[in-house]
C-alpha cells in the first residue's frame, strides 16, 4: 500500500508491508524535493532489470531483499530476485527466500557444484522478459562482477539500470582512490557502460544518525570532481525522518533484514 503527501514542500513517499510469516514487516519512506530524482516507482515503468554491484559488504543483498518488496508495490508484473552472487557462503539473499517468496515475488539462484554457486539458468530468457521485473544481486568486487559480462547486451541498453552501493565505512571505500579504483575495475569485469551510485552509510544496528550524516558528506567530498554523483540515500528505519527531511535526494528508510532475522 503507497500513501503519497507533502511535508513543507517536499513529496514524501510511505510505503507500509502488511505483516505476515513470509515477509514479516518492514517500512519505508522516500522523501526528495520537488523536482529531484526520479523515484523507484517512475523507474519501474520504463525498466526492467535492476542490477547491484559494488564492495563487497557494501549492502547489495540488503538493498535487493527491500527492491523487490518495494518495487512490488508499484507493478503487477513477476518480481524476480536473482542471486548472482558466486563470491562468498554466507549472507547472501537466495539465504532469505522462504521469507520473501510471495506469489508475486521469486527468488532464483542457481545450482552448486562443490562450494561454487552456478548462475541461474535461463539469464537471457529472463532479462528479455517485459512481463517480469528482475533484480539481479552481484557479488562483491570484480570478482563477482565477472558473471555479468556475457549480459553486457542486455544490461547496456535502455531496459536496465545499474546500482553501484558505496558504504563510506568499508575497507577498501575509505578513499577517493579506492573508490574510484574498485569501480574502474568492477565496471571493466562487468562490461559495464553506466552506473548510478547509492549511498549507503552503515554500521550495521548500532548506525546513528550522526554515522548517516557523516557518512554521506565524506562520500559526496569523495566524488566531487568526477563523473559520478549519488542519486539516492539509503537509511536505517530506526533514525529519526526529521533529520534527513532536507535532502535534496531520494531518501530510502530501509529496514534491514539480514541482521534481524
Amino acid at each position: 500500500m503507497l500513501y503519497i503527501f507533502e511535508y513543507k514542500g517536499f513529496f514524501v513517499y510511505y510505503s507500509y508491508f502488511l505483516k505476515n510469516e513470509k515477509v514479516g514487516m518492514g517500512f519505508a519512506f522516500y522523501m526528495g524535493k520537488k523536482g529531484g530524482k526520479q523515484m523507484l516507482k517512475e523507474l519501474v515503468k520504463t525498466k526492467r532489470n535492476f542490477v547491484l554491484i559494488g564492495e563487497s559488504g557494501s549492502g547489495k543483498s540488503e538493498i535487493a531483499l527491500f527492491l523487490a518488496k518495494t518495487l512490488s508495490d508499484y507493478t503487477d508484473k513477476k518480481i524476480r530476485l536473482i542471486d548472482m552472487d558466486q563470491t562468498k557462503g554466507m549472507y547472501r539473499s537466495r539465504d532469505w527466500k522462504e521469507r520473501v517468496e510471495n506469489d508475486q515475488i521469486h527468488v532464483y539462484c542457481g545450482e552448486h557444484f562443490m562450494d561454487m554457486p552456478l548462475v541461474p539458468h535461463g539469464m537471457a530468457n529472463k532479462l528479455d522478459d517485459e512481463n517480469a521485473v528482475n533484480i539481479l544481486d552481484v557479488g562483491g568486487n570484480e570478482i563477482g562482477a565477472v558473471v555479468l559480462g556475457q549480459y553486457s547486451q542486455w544490461l547496456n541498453n535502455e531496459n536496465s539500470v545499474v546500482f553501484y552501493i558505496i558504504n563510506p565505512y568499508r575497507n577498501f571505500s575509505g578513499s577517493k582512490d579506492n573508490i574510484l579504483f574498485l569501480m574502474e575495475r568492477i565496471q571493466k569485469a562487468g562490461h559495464i557502460q553506466k552506473i548510478h551510485v547509492i549511498s549507503n552509510p552503515n554500521l550495521g544496528p548500532s548506525t546513528t544518525e550522526e554515522d548517516v550524516c557523516n557518512g554521506h558528506e565524506i562520500l559526496k567530498k569523495m566524488l566531487v570532481d568526477t563523473e559520478y554523483e549519488i542519486e539516492a540515500l539509503m537509511i536505517p528505519v530506526w533514525l529519526p525522518k526529521e533529520v534527513f527531511i532536507n535532502m535534496d535526494i531520494p531518501v530510502y528508510f530501509i529496514k534491514p533484514m539480514i541482521q534481524f532475522l
